[in-house]
C-alpha cells in the first residue's frame, strides 16, 4: 500500500496522470485495474481516473509495495547559458546540436540539462518531488540555436503553457535564406502534414493550420536576412514554410537547400503579454539570444 500527501507541485491533476509520474514503472494496466476495483482512494472515499487532486488530498494505493519503484535521479552536464532567471522561470539561450528532449543519438537533452542546472543549485530536490520536475515550456529544433523557456514549478508550468497557448507570448526567429521571399512583408497561412518516416513537414489542403509572418530585413548575394514572427508553433514551421515560397533556409538540405550544415536560424527575441496570475510580472519584457547569424 502506499499512501502519499498531495503536494502544491502536484495539485490540480487528473489523479492518474499523477500516479504515472509519480510511479512510472507501475504499469498503466493495473493502475486502471486498481481504479475500477476501488483500490485507490482519497481521503478514504473511492475516486474515478479522472478526479482532479487537491493540496492537501490523501492519495492511498492498495497495490503491493513491490509494485512500486523509487525513482532516482542522474545529474548530467549543466553546462546552459541563461538570459534570465526568477523563482518561477528561466529562458535559456540554447546552443545549435542540442536536442530538447531525450530520444536523439544519445545526445544529452536540454531538459536533463535544465534540472541538472537546478539540482546543482539545490532548487530541484528529486526525493521532495513526487511528480514534478522541472521541465521545457517550448522547443526548438536540435540544428536551431536560440531561446527555450523553463518552468521550475508547477503552477509556472501551468501557468507559462497557458500564456503560449493563448498567444501571451511573442516568438521572434532570425533566418538566413536561398532565394528572397516573394513579398516584402508577409502573413502566410498553410496547412503542414507530418511525413513521420522522413521527419519532414508538406504543405497538404488537410494538414494543421500555420500561420508565419515575415520581414526581410536585408536581401544579400545568394538570399535574404528575415524575421520571422511565428504565430503557431508547429514542428520543422519555418522551414516548410519558407521552402514552399521558394527560398528555403541557408544550411536545409532536408527541405531543399543547396548549402550544408543544418539551417541557418536562430530563436531571438521572446516578448510577454502575459496576464496569467503568477507571472504578470513578466508583462511587457523583452529577451534576446545572444547568438547571431
Amino acid at each position: 500500500m502506499k499512501k502519499i500527501i498531495i503536494k502544491e507541485n502536484d495539485a490540480d491533476q487528473r489523479a492518474d496522470k499523477f500516479i504515472q509520474k509519480a510511479f512510472p514503472s507501475l504499469p498503466k494496466t493495473l493502475m486502471y485495474k486498481a481504479f475500477r476495483k476501488k483500490d485507490i482512494k482519497v481521503n478514504g472515499k473511492w475516486i474515478k481516473e479522472n478526479v482532479f487532486l487537491q493540496e492537501g488530498d490523501t492519495l492511498t494505493i492498495y497495490l503491493p509495495d513491490d509494485c512500486f519503484s523509487e525513482k532516482t535521479f542522474t545529474p548530467v552536464n549543466d553546462n546552459i547559458s541563461v538570459i534570465y532567471e526568477d523563482e518561477n522561470i528561466i529562458i535559456i539561450d540554447k546552443e545549435k546540436g542540442v536536442p530538447c528532449q531525450a530520444g536523439q543519438d544519445g545526445k544529452t537533452p536540454l531538459c536533463d540539462m535544465l534540472k541538472s542546472y537546478l539540482y546543482n543549485k539545490k532548487e530541484f530536490i528529486p526525493q521532495e518531488e513526487q511528480s514534478f520536475s522541472p521541465a521545457l515550456c517550448n522547443r526548438i529544433d536540435t540544428n536551431t540555436e536560440g531561446l527555450v523557456i523553463g518552468a521550475k514549478n508547477a503552477m509556472a508550468l501551468r501557468d507559462m503553457n497557458e500564456a503560449i497557448r493563448n498567444r501571451q507570448i511573442g516568438k521572434f526567429y532570425l533566418c538566413e535564406t536561398e532565394g528572397i521571399p516573394p513579398k516584402k512583408e508577409d502573413e502566410v497561412i498553410l496547412y503542414l502534414t507530418k511525413d513521420k518516416s522522413k521527419n519532414k513537414m508538406y504543405v497538404t489542403k488537410d494538414g494543421e493550420k500555420t500561420v508565419t509572418a515575415y520581414r526581410i530585413i536585408e536581401k544579400t548575394s545568394t538570399g535574404a536576412r528575415v524575421e520571422i514572427d511565428l504565430k503557431t508553433g508547429k514542428s520543422h514551421q519555418i522551414r516548410a514554410v519558407m521552402a514552399h515560397l521558394n527560398c528555403p533556409l541557408k544550411g536545409d538540405g532536408k527541405y531543399g537547400a543547396t548549402t550544408k550544415g543544418g539551417q541557418k536560424l536562430i530563436s531571438y527575441k521572446l516578448t510577454f503579454a502575459i496576464t496569467t496570475p503568477l507571472l504578470s510580472y513578466l508583462n511587457e519584457k523583452i529577451f534576446y539570444s545572444k547568438h547571431a547569424l
